[in-house]
């Protein structure tokens, strides 16, 4: 890439911007593959929009799913071809008219956001994490501090609101419109899938508020989980947790594997819950808004909002030590259509470098500890 600073619009506080074209990953439809594509335009930030050059960016479940047309109905990708990844680290180079609070040269982390990026009227995206420049607007990115690493903050964004938002309400709100949980001192909280990316943040945050936290898991993260937080960990794999837990009553059900998918499964989570009490599905939409009320309960499904109030404070407490974010590994950006397509495991985030080249390279962004 060239060295010059080119022009990427008008009216811009401007940085260097390393080239008028990008590399980006894209895809040309639901369930194709990805390719990498060198000559798209770096885009421009609008009203209120940010210019941020990605360092990482981190990968999801839900990728994989908005790829395979999983949530068309509900998430429909107008445009394609479509460049995946929501969650971003990076340094801002440009802001658009009328940003007030971030500066060229600011650390950040953002979530390009699901709702926000893949509806029609949107001024940015849809998504665009996997390619080295994004636009955002200023209202969905939060300030890093330097004593955190961006590698370390990258996973967070997607993963920490929808946990954060589900079990605080926050900015957040249920695909209905409703508030959330409520969780404090002494509430009694039931994860399911506290190995994966939004539950373990989950278990480590509602601990930090003082609730009783349940969750399962597979044996080989029993003690990891119990050191983050939780009281006790079903493996599920060997025990039926709807059996061991038969008796108990729990302020609020937190699923992040989408376990409650029918009629059956949601009168075995009511059965668990106190009077009041409160299920929240984070990718069971149908499920969730179509048993509503039930038994006294309340069942309802969760899109997080992409907010930098609610992250701002996930990131505080990641820089204090209340929060710990487990990523599965740091690829580099020439394997991210390898890795969408084939290495999303379950637990934590794939985490996607820019500057690397191979595994065996080590990464630019890591030296000085600012990174």
């Amino acid at each position: 890439m060239c060295d010059a600073t080119e022009d990427v619009g008008e009216g811009m506080a401007m940085h260097r911007i390393r080239n008028v074209n990008m590399k980006a990953w894209q895809c040309s439809g639901y369930g194709k593959e990805l390719t990498l594509a060198t000559d798209i335009p770096v885009p421009a930030p609008g009203i209120g929009e940010v210019l941020v050059s990605i360092h990482y960016a981190a990968l999801d479940p839900l990728d994989v799913n908005l790829l395979a047309g999983t949530y068309e109905d509900r998430f429909q990708i107008d445009t394609f071809p479509f460049v995946p990844g929501f969650d971003v680290a990076g340094q801002v180079v440009a802001l658009g008219p009328e940003c007030l609070r971030l500066s060229v040269g600011d650390r950040v982390a953002l979530c390009l956001g699901v709702k926000e990026s893949c509806s029609k009227g949107t001024t940015f995206g849809p998504a665009g994490a996997l390619a080295e420049y994004c636009v955002c607007p200023e209202e969905q990115v939060s300030k890093v501090p330097d004593t955190l690493l961006l590698s370390a903050v990258a996973g967070l964004p997607l993963a920490g609101l929808t946990a954060y938002q589900a079990l605080f309400t926050g900015k957040g709100a249920s695909s209905t419109g409703g508030s959330l949980g409520d969780v404090k001192e002494g509430s009694n909280v039931l994860v399911l899938g506290g190995d994966r990316g939004t539950g373990h943040l989950a278990v480590q945050m509602a601990k930090h508020k003082g609730a009783n936290v349940v969750t399962t898991a597979p044996l080989e993260k029993v003690h990891w989980l119990e050191r983050i937080g939780a009281s006790q960990v079903l493996d599920y794999k060997k025990e039926d947790w709807l059996v061991n837990l038969k008796g108990r009553e729990f302020d609020i059900i937190l699923d992040c594997v989408g376990w409650a998918a029918t009629p059956d499964e949601v009168d075995s989570a009511s059965q668990l819950l106190c009077a009041g009490g409160l299920f929240v599905g984070t990718s069971n939409f149908s499920a969730m808004e179509a048993a509503g009320s039930k038994g006294g309960c309340q069942f309802k499904a969760l899109v997080p909002r992409a907010d930098s109030e609610d992250l701002d404070v996930l990131i505080d407490w990641l820089a204090s030590g209340r929060l710990e974010v487990m990523n599965d590994k740091v690829w580099p950006f020439s394997e991210a259509g390898e890795v969408i397509q084939t290495n999303i495991a379950r637990c934590g985030k794939a985490i996607i470098c820019q500057c690397a080249a191979s595994v065996a390279v080590p990464c630019q962004h890591a030296a000085g500890g600012g990174a």
